[in-house]
């Protein structure tokens, strides 16, 4: 009797080793192939930001060089991508070197690529109030925001700006607006809840801006005394911030007048 019992009760144990190690394999294959997913989507991010990316630096190099015929036909390749795309940022020192959009909303390029397919990565995009002819820009603050990504890509390397010296010594940003290239000087950084008001596009006068930069200074984690008034032109990167929840990670700077 006793014999039986012991012979049922290992058939359960080998029973219960065979469930687990089943379950354990399963487990591991589905994050192994998580785990492939997240590297080839990286991966095929990364290629596609990078083909844009020379397309956008040999149309920086020809408005140097004043080849404007060239110029045009590249645009043209990269609006024959998405109309949508309206320039370009850039930023020495780190990875942002992104193709921008621009549509209808602020929501559709949180989860679509450049090519509007469905992605985690996003797009980097410039709030949609934002009025972009080059005899526009004045009196603008223009928005962009980008996903901080832990792979590095899209506005993640905003997060270097936390760091004074880093803030100190890597201060201009480069916006392109087809066919105009601008240059902005960084002069603050926070870090704000989500529903901090930093997203104002436009300003009235002299006193509406004055207002907005004192609630910005404030808020500053670094803040660089700076004269602005309502004609001048300012931008505002935005993306999250991991230190506390619904929190922003946001780098503004100045038009520099050439």
């Amino acid at each position: 009797m006793g014999k039986g019992l012991n012979m049922i009760f290992n058939k359960d144990i080998k029973i219960i080793r065979k469930i687990i190690f089943i379950i354990s394999f399963i487990v591991f294959l589905f994050s192994g192939i998580s785990l492939i997913n997240v590297i080839y989507k990286s991966h095929k991010n990364k290629k596609l930001n990078d083909e844009l990316s020379n397309t956008l630096s040999q149309i920086v190099e020809n408005q140097l060089n004043k080849n404007n015929t060239d110029n045009r036909n590249l645009i043209q390749e990269l609006l024959d991508i998405n109309s949508d795309i309206k320039g370009s940022i850039k930023i020495e020192n780190t990875k942002i070197n992104y193709p921008v959009v621009q549509c209808e909303n602020n929501e559709f390029y949180i989860k679509n690529d450049i090519k509007k397919n469905e992605s985690k990565y996003g797009t980097i995009f410039i709030d949609y109030r934002n009025k972009l002819t080059s005899n526009s820009l004045s009196g603008q603050n223009i928005v962009l925001y980008g996903h901080n990504m832990k792979d590095g890509s899209m506005f993640a390397d905003l997060k270097g700006f936390r760091d004074r010296e880093f803030f100190n010594n890597n201060n201009v940003i480069e916006l392109t607006i087809f066919p105009e290239k601008y240059k902005f000087q960084v002069f603050s950084v926070l870090i704000i809840e989500a529903d901090f008001d930093y997203r104002k596009t436009f300003f009235n006068n002299s006193k509406d801006m004055d207002s907005y930069l004192k609630r910005i200074q404030k808020s500053a984690l670094y803040f660089k005394d700076t004269e602005l008034n309502c004609k001048d032109t300012i931008i505002t990167l935005s993306t999250c911030s991991y230190e506390r929840e619904n929190s922003r990670i946001v780098v503004q700077g100045k038009l520099i007048k050439d």
